[in-house]
Parts: C-alpha cells; structure tokens; sequence
C-alpha cells in the first residue's frame, strides 16, 4: 500500500518533474586530480604547470592574480579545484567554460559568500554524488554532483556563523557549524551502521519512507536524503521547488501556504492556497484551495476544495468538495461533494455526493447519494441512486435497482385478473425491495398479450415464517408490439408464507388504476381469468380514459 500510495502522489510531481533535472555542469578539467609540488614558485609558473596537468588553459587580468606572489606546498592526489582553493584561500572565484579555466576576485566577504566543498565518505574517502547540503534557517540548498561537489552563494551574509546540514540517504545527518573563514572543505558522511553524535541524532526526524520518484530529480534527492522536519510560518512557490522554501519544500511544514501555479510541501497546518494544484506530502489543516486539484500523503483535516480532484493517501476528516472527483485511500469522516465521482478505498463515516458514481470500498455508516449508482461493501445507512449494490445494509436502499448481495432475493410466478401467468425478480432487503416483472396470456392468437414493468415494495415480518406485502407498481399492458399508452398502476398489500426453506406462497387483494389512450381500437381483452367489477371510468383530455377495479395476486416465491 505505501508504494502505491507514493507512486500514486508522484504521477502528479512528474509532470512537473522535467524542470527541476539536475544536469552535470560538466566541469571535468576543475576535477582532474593532479600531482604536483612548489617551492618558493612564482604563480605564473605555477599555474602555468597546472594546465598543463589538466588540459585547460587559464585565463585571469593580472590585477586578479597576484603573478609575484610564490607558491609552496605539495598537493598529492588534489583536484584541480581543490588545488586552486589552497593557494588562492578563497580570494578568487573559477569557473570552467570549454577548455578555459576563468579566474575572478571574489566579491568582498561582507557582500557574498561562496559555500563550496566536497562531501566525501568517512571510511572509503570516494565523494558522495546526490547529496544534499542546506541551511535550515534560510532553507537555501545544493545538491552535489557526480564528482561529490557541491556550492551555493549567500548573499548578505550575517556576521555570525551559520549552520549547515548535510544529508544522503543510508548516511548519519551530519551537522557543520560554518564560518566565513572556512568556506570550501571536506565533508566528511558517516554509514547509517557508524555511530552518529548526539546532535546529529537530534537531527533526524522519522521521514525515510518517503516515495521514489525519477532518479534524475534535485527534488526527489533533497527528499530521499532530508530526513528532518522543518517548520515556517508562512511560503510562497511559483511552482513546486521554486519558492521560498527552495528545493526542499517537500521537507518543509508550512502554516499557511500561497502557490502561484502549484507547489509541494511537508504538510499545511492551517491553509494553503493554489492557482492551480497543491502537493502535501504531510497533513492538511483547515483549509486547501485548489483551481484544479490538490493532493495530500497524510490526514486532512477541515475543508479541501478543488476545482477538479481531490487526492489524498490518506484519512480524511474534512468537507471535500471537488468539480471531477475525490479520491482517498484512507478511512472518510465528513462529506465527500463531487461533480462525477467519488472514490474512498477504506471506510467511509458520513455523506457521499456524486452526480454520477459513489464508491466505497469497505463500509459505509451514513448515506451514499448519486446520479446513477452507489456500491459499498456493508451500509448502515442509505443508499440513494438509480442502482444501488452492497453486500449488506442495516437501512434502506432506494434506487430503480437495488442489489445487496446479502439481502432480499427472491423469484415469482404468480398469476392475476390481467394474465395468467407472471413472472417476477424482487432484489434489495425487505424493508425496501425493487420488482421488474412481465406476464404473458397464453392463448391462440396472431398477437400475442403481455406486459413488462416496475416496482417497489416492503415486506415487514408479522411472525415466524409469515410476512406482510405491500407494494407499488406499474406495468404496461400490450397486444403485439407497443403502440400506446396503455398502463395499469396497482396497489397490493398481501401475505407471504415461507412454508419451507427458500419456499413460499403468497396472496392478496390488489387496487388497480388503469390509464389508456381512448383513441388507439387495438388494445388487448383486459382481463381473462375473471371479470371483476370496473368501479370508475372517466375520460380525460386528450382521448385518454381511466378505469379502477379491485383484483387479486397469488403465486410461489423461491429463494
């Protein structure tokens, strides 16, 4: 269930996905390790020597670099950045663009600070790609790259020292206390099996089950590796990943959250807003506003409305209206108000609306009501559609079929003052029951008689074995092929005795009320076995007529 639940929530990540690739800045020359020695070397010479080793050409003003200035020192088994950072201490900034390798002064310290480094792993020292490295105060972040490289610049920066967390799935958290002075270094990661400071296991919050989603993702690899939860007042995305809380919004718990188009987060506490989708991968809270959809991986909680779905993987306790559909995976307490369907995979404790289908996939306390059909597993309630199905229900379920598979079922022959012979299908429960029947005159013509139709009825138990009938319904009567109006309407209370298992016989009085088109000559013989009394006929407008009788129905019921 949780790897379809985080498959289901990242379908709709994926779309947005594309925008966020972390490509390889194919810095290669920058990574070339090299080995190299100085004494007392002038910095022309020396950098001179240094492209070579790396294939590149440097390229720099002479007011940049300082070409009198000597270099000592051995650098064994260095990249060449790593080089460049040791013997220029972090006054110049590089870049690498084709076979240039571009020097700049770096911006003056109380201005901007580069943050770069390594993360390397502590006991095999191979640099670690797809780590993240983030500031949980201003949430600003990098993801390190194939050659475990990663930088960010700070701007403004405050004069104190800052922290910094780096994270990378089946690694301890490791926390460095930064400061300008040290600005580009090795970082050490510990496996998850080493024992980790008790700062760092302060750190970790309970969030490694997580979803997996493309490979190629900054966003996925900030999830995967960011296992603290963090919390803010307040954000604003544009889409997901660009916005106030960066590229690990989706660790990031937010009381009230504004995305422009859309946006993903941690959770919302109190209420979020989007112009057209929001993603939590948390709880919901209160209130979440959607032009098209919103989706939550946890509990939501007061009102979600969407103008299309809403999604949510988990329980939900909350008023969900949507134009298209909502769906849940999780137990429902509330209302679920959809334009076509709804859908809860687990229980549901309240009200269902859909213009076209309810569906529960569990049970149902409380009421189903659609345009066209309801299917639950156990109701305790109502269930109001033009078809109805259940397994059981402890209420009643109202609907042109009904059928709980644990219910009333039964089968009828029977005969009438009309026809001989009928033929009867009642489904539902017997406090509220659905009949489809037709009838036929057996007899020796060139059209034939009968008639198909419709009802509903209650049969309450007087006692053991016995049953009362009361039913409403209507049927057509014709003669060949229809080609009028000609209905007969009946009111019939009876009783049904079960004198054996799945057998019974029943019998009753019945009030008739036919309407016909008085115009059309070719209407059948009324009645055959008996000829019972008309007790009113009127005409109508129109040329149609009406006629009531007292009449009769009897027969065996099976099942």
């Amino acid at each position: 269930m949780k790897i379809y639940r985080n498959r289901l929530i990242l379908a709709f990540l994926l779309v947005f996905g594309n925008y966020f690739v972390a490509v390889s800045q194919q810095n290669y020359l920058l990574e070339k390790r090299v080995n190299l020695t100085a004494q007392n070397e002038p910095m022309d010479g020396f950098l001179n020597r240094l492209s070579k080793e790396v294939g590149g050409v440097f390229s720099y003003s002479p007011s940049t670099v300082d070409i009198n200035k000597n270099v000592s020192g051995e650098f064994t088994d260095l990249s060449c950045r790593e080089v460049l950072e040791e013997i220029f201490e972090g006054s110049v900034n590089y870049k690498q663009k084709g076979i240039y390798l571009i020097l700049t002064p770096a911006p003056p310290s109380d201005k901007e600070i580069t943050i770069s480094g390594y993360v390397v792993d502590q006991k095999s020292g191979d640099r670690i790609k797809n780590a993240t490295v983030y500031n949980p105060i201003t949430l600003q972040s990098s993801t390190t790259d194939e050659f475990g490289f990663f930088e960010f610049q700070v701007k403004n920066p405050a004069a104190e020292n800052f922290q910094l967390v780096v994270n990378k799935k089946d690694y301890a958290d490791t926390l460095l206390v930064e400061n300008r002075q040290s600005r580009f270094q090795k970082i050490f990661l510990k496996s998850e099996g080493e024992n980790a400071s008790p700062i760092v296991q302060s750190l970790t919050e309970p969030m490694k089950n997580f979803w997996i989603w493309t490979k190629n993702s900054v966003g996925f690899t900030n999830l995967e590796n960011v296992q603290d939860t963090i919390n803010r007042k307040f954000q604003v995305s544009f889409v997901p990943f660009i916005g106030t809380n960066r590229k690990i919004s989706g660790s990031v718990t937010n009381d009230f959250s504004f995305n422009i188009l859309g946006g993903f987060s941690g959770g919302t506490n109190k209420a979020e807003l989007g112009g057209l989708f929001n993603i939590n991968r948390g709880d919901v809270g209160k209130l979440q506003l959607a032009g098209l959809f919103n989706q939550a991986g946890g509990t939501v909680s007061g009102l979600q409305i969407a103008g299309l779905v809403n999604a949510n993987l988990d329980s939900v306790k909350a008023v969900q209206l949507a134009g298209v559909s909502n769906f849940t995976t999780g137990p429902v307490r509330g209302v679920q108000g959809a334009g076509v369907l709804n859908i809860a995979t687990s229980t549901v404790n309240g009200t269902q609306l859909a213009g076209v289908i309810n569906y529960t996939h569990r049970d149902v306390e409380g009421a189903q009501i659609a345009g066209v059909m309801n299917i639950a597993r156990n109701v305790k309630g109502l269930q109001l559609g033009l078809f109805n199905y259940s397994d059981s229900i402890s209420g009643v379920p109202i609907g042109l079929i009904s059928f709980v598979r644990k219910g009333y079922h039964k089968l009828e022959i029977g005969t009438d003052e009309v026809l001989p012979l009928n033929f009867s299908l009642r489904t539902g429960t017997r406090g509220f029951y659905n009949m489809l029947f037709a009838g036929i005159r057996p007899e020796k013509a060139d059209s034939v008689t009968w008639a198909f139709g419709y009802g509903v009825g209650s049969s309450p138990k007087l006692a053991n074995k016995l049953f009362l009938n009361l039913e409403l319904s209507s049927q057509q009567l014709i003669k060949g092929n229809i080609q009028a109006l000609n209905l007969i309407s009946r009111a019939y209370i009876g009783l049904d005795y079960q004198f054996a298992k799945h057998v019974g016989i029943y019998a009753g009085p019945s009030f008739n009320l036919r309407y016909f088109d008085n115009s059309f000559t070719d209407h059948p013989e009324l009645f055959s076995i008996t000829n019972p009394k008309i007790r009113s006929e009127k005409t109508l407008a129109d040329n149609f007529k009406s006629q009531t009788w007292w009449g009769f129905r009897a027969g065996i019921r099976f099942f």
